[in-house]
């Protein structure tokens, strides 16, 4: 894993970074931005559950998740503004929100449609000016689709990256497999399409602009008797990403979760981003005992998932040894910091594009 290390010209995004991290560096986040399929945890008939209901459901688990994590997702229609306005964010804890437009649709596979597409009306100008520490975008992507499929995607997090980066706004890319038809993932042949395109992903997000990949585990099913593989999967996927990585949960259960991360974070994982296999049991028409005991084993599931990090993960950050400071910045450094890069870097990102496109599917393993 190659940690970002600050720059003269970087020093606004090297600030926002570690306030999404603990103070050793590594990102332990709690997601909690999830929509529809939020909702879907109180009815199956979405119009059955009240706006009041789900802000009042995430602010508990918010107040009681933000001692104990470096950094919470936080949506823009329950969560984000309630969450600032009330105080329930706990000083220190970072903040990051998605821009990508999600729209609910209950007969795909994932409960969205997957063509990628970027929030009109929640940009990285809007988050900026709310003191939002970092954009996050998911992006449903499938490694053998055809090229202007995978161009799209490609163009989405480019157009992400520029407008984030230009705010010196590190950019969080999420890229989510998913099956079509009848595809199961108990078919061998579907698992290896899978681990193929979670590596390409990463691979090809990095390097349209992405700071931080936040990724599936690269494997499925449980990993007992499994550790070469699980081990040689995520040394795959840290050579892919070559940067700082994080890993979500997928919906799997927290025994499973803590296993995955586990193995991710003795490759170069940085820490985690997960959501249900964290809070999943404090969410739906709980009694408030059965809410609070549930926000209280999200708040144990967060330590124990931390101390997992902390022991044998990367930090996210490499900050620049006092003897070496002075060869990043001089006395005239400010007078040119945040100056428009956006036209050199989208040149440059062009120049290589094809060419990369063409190595992608070689290279994946």
């Amino acid at each position: 894993m190659t940690p970002h290390r600050p720059t003269a010209a970087t020093l606004g995004l090297t600030r926002r970074l570690s306030r999404i991290c603990d103070p050793d560096g590594f990102i332990l986040g709690a997601a909690i931005d999830h929509p529809e399929n939020y909702l879907a945890l109180f009815d199956a008939d979405l119009s059955r559950v009240g706006f009041d209901e789900v802000v009042s459901s995430k602010l508990e688990l918010v107040r009681a998740m933000a001692p104990h994590a470096s950094a919470l997702l936080l949506d823009p229609t329950w969560s984000i503004a309630q969450a600032v306005a009330t105080g329930a964010v706990a000083r220190g804890c970072g903040i990051i929100s998605g821009i990508e437009a999600l729209y609910w649709q209950p007969g795909s596979p994932v409960g969205f449609d997957p063509t990628p597409a970027l929030r009109p009306t929640w940009t990285p100008a809007k988050l900026d000016a709310l003191g939002v520490d970092a954009v996050k975008l998911v992006v449903f992507y499938r490694d053998e689709d055809d090229d202007a499929v995978r161009a799209r995607a490609h163009d989405i997090v480019e157009q992400a990256a520029e407008q984030a980066h230009a705010l010196q706004l590190p950019l969080i890319v999420e890229p989510l497999w998913f099956p079509r038809g009848d595809e199961s993932l108990s078919d061998p042949a579907v698992a290896e399409a899978r681990r193929r395109s979670v590596l390409a992903s990463a691979r090809t997000f990095r390097r349209a602009g992405a700071d931080i990949l936040k990724v599936e585990f690269p494997l499925v099913g449980d990993l007992a008797g499994r550790e070469a593989e699980a081990d040689e999967a995520c040394e795959a996927l840290d050579a892919a990403v070559d940067g700082v990585w994080v890993l979500l949960s997928a919906g799997v259960t927290f025994a499973g979760f803590r296993a995955q991360l586990d193995v991710a974070t003795r490759h170069g994982c940085s820490g985690f981003m997960a959501g249900r296999a964290i809070w999943g049991d404090a969410v739906g028409r709980l009694s408030p005992a059965e809410r609070a005991a549930g926000a209280r084993q999200a708040c144990a599931r967060l330590d124990e998932l931390a101390a997992v990090v902390r022991a044998q993960g990367a930090p996210a950050i490499e900050p620049v040894d006092p003897d070496e400071v002075g060869g990043l910045v001089d006395e005239r450094w400010h007078e040119s910091f945040a100056a428009d890069r956006a036209a050199d870097r989208a040149a440059d990102r062009a120049a290589d594009r094809a060419a990369e496109r063409a190595a992608e599917r070689a290279a994946v393993p």
